[in-house]
C-alpha cells in the first residue's frame, strides 16, 4: 500500500499541507523543529489514530486553532481508500472511511498499515515490559481486526477486576463476583496469547534472520516470550484456558492482598539474548540498535505475509544513528518493495545511489519545498 496524498490541516506547525508524495523513497530535510518528524507524526496518526510520540490529542492541534485534520488517500492493491480524523479540542474524534463514519477503532484500524523505526525505538530492547508489549501489539492490531477487539475487552476487564480487587481488600466484598471478571479475563486473554505466540514464532525467526546477517553471522539472536500463566506456545486457547484458570486460583490470595491483577497477558514480557546473553542487560549499544533494526524489519515482512501488501516505512531521523553497515542494509533491504519516508538533518547521510526512485524535500518551519 502507499499514500498518495496527504493533507493536514493545523496539525502540529502544518496549518495547511496538501503533499502528493513519491510511491517510493521520500526524503525530508532541513533544520531540527522544522516539522520533519511532525508529518511522520501525522502519518502514524493516520494509520493508528494515535500519535507516534505519547502525546494528547489535544497537543496535536496548532496553536491558536480548536482543531486538526488529517486525510490521507491510500492505494491498495483492490482499491483506493480515503482516511480522515478529525479532533476537536473538546475531545470529540470522528474516524472516517470513504467518507464513513467508523463507531469501533477495530473496524479502522489496519486501513492503513505503518511501521515506525527511530532512535526512540531503542525503548523496546531498553525499556521496560510496557514498552515491549505495546511494540508487539501494534503489529497485530495491525494485521488483525479480531486482536484490536480483544484487546480492548480484555482492558477493561483488567481495569474492572482490579477496582473490585482493591475495593474487596477495603471491605470484604463478595468473592462470587470475581468469577464474573474472572471468565472474561480468560476467555478474552487465553485468545491474545494464542494469537501472540503465532505472531511471535514468525517474528522470532525472521529477526534472527536478520540479526545474524547484519552481524556477519558472527553472533546470534533469540527472541522469548515471558508468559505470566506460564502457557506453552504450542498449546490451543482451550489449553490456555485451562492453565490460565489455574494459575488464577494459585495466585487469588496475592491478589487479594495487592488488590490487582498479577496474572494474564498484560503482565508478560519479550526477553531478547545475544549468544546467550541477555541484551538488555549486557548488550552493546550497537547490539540493541541491530536487534530494534531486527525487530522493525521483521515486522515488515509479517504484515505483508498477513495482509499480503507490505506497510508504509517511517524512518524517523534514524540513518544517522546507524554505522554504514545498518545504514547500507535496512536501505537495501527495503529498496523497491514500498512506500519509504525518511528523515535527516543532513543530506549527507543518505546515499542516493541506493535508490532507484525517490523525492527529495526541504521543510522549513511547516512549509515544504521541492
Amino acid at each position: 500500500m502507499i499514500i498518495t496524498e496527504l493533507q493536514l490541516i493545523n496539525f502540529r506547525n502544518y496549518k495547511q499541507l496538501n503533499l502528493h508524495p513519491d510511491p517510493n523513497v521520500n526524503i525530508l530535510f532541513g533544520f531540527n523543529a522544522q516539522g520533519k518528524t511532525n508529518l511522520l507524526e501525522a502519518i502514524y496518526c493516520l494509520a493508528t489514530t494515535r500519535s507516534s510520540r505519547n502525546n494528547k490529542d489535544r497537543e496535536l492541534i496548532s496553536w491558536d486553532s480548536s482543531y486538526y485534520h488529517i486525510k490521507g488517500t491510500v492505494q491498495r492493491k483492490i482499491n483506493s481508500v480515503d482516511l480522515e480524523i478529525d479532533y476537536q479540542e473538546n475531545g470529540q474524534k470522528l474516524l472516517k472511511i470513504a467518507g464513513i463514519k467508523q463507531t469501533k477503532l477495530p473496524d479502522y484500524i489496519g486501513a492503513l498499515s505503518v511501521v515506525l523505526f527511530s532512535p526512540e525505538e531503542l525503548v523496546i530492547v531498553k525499556g521496560g515490559p510496557k514498552e515491549r508489549r505495546k511494540f508487539l501489539d501494534l503489529a497485530i492490531t495491525q494485521v488483525s481486526k479480531s486482536y484490536t477487539y480483544l484487546l480492548i475487552k480484555y482492558s477493561k476487564v483488567v481495569e474492572q477486576r482490579n477496582f473490585f480487587l482493591k475495593g474487596r481488600r477495603e471491605s470484604n466484598k463478595n468473592e462470587d463476583t470475581l468469577e464474573i471478571w474472572d471468565a472474561q479475563l480468560v476467555s478474552y486473554g487465553s485468545k491474545i496469547l494464542h494469537k501472540r505466540f503465532e505472531i511471535i514464532r514468525k517474528m522470532a525467526l525472521l529477526a534472527k534472520q536478520n540479526y545474524y546477517q547484519i552481524a556477519a553471522g558472527k553472533e546470534k539472536l533469540e527472541i522469548k516470550y515471558l508468559c505470566s500463566i506460564s502457557a506453552k506456545p504450542d498449546m490451543t486457547v482451550n489449553e490456555i484456558e485451562n492453565w490460565f484458570i489455574k494459575q488464577l486460583l494459585e495466585s487469588k490470595q496475592a491478589e487479594f492482598s495487592r488488590g490487582m491483577t498479577l496474572v494474564g497477558p498484560h503482565r508478560d514480557d519479550l526477553i531478547f539474548y545475544i549468544d546467550g546473553a541477555e541484551a538488555r542487560l549486557y548488550g552493546s549499544q550497537g547490539q540493541q540498535r541491530t536487534i530494534a533494526l531486527a525487530l522493525k524489519l521483521a515486522e515488515l515482512e509479517i504484515i505483508k505475509g498477513e495482509t499480503g501488501e507490505y506497510p508504509v516505512l517511517l524512518l524517523d531521523d534514524v540513518l544517522s544513528e546507524l554505522d554504514n553497515l545498518r545504514r547500507h542494509y535496512l536501505i537495501t533491504a527495503v529498496q523497491k518493495k514500498l512506500q519509504t519516508f525518511i528523515t535527516t538533518t543532513n543530506l549527507e547521510f543518505i546515499d542516493s545511489s541506493l535508490f532507484s526512485a525517490f523525492k527529495t524535500i526541504r521543510v522549513d518551519d511547516g512549509k515544504l519545498f521541492f
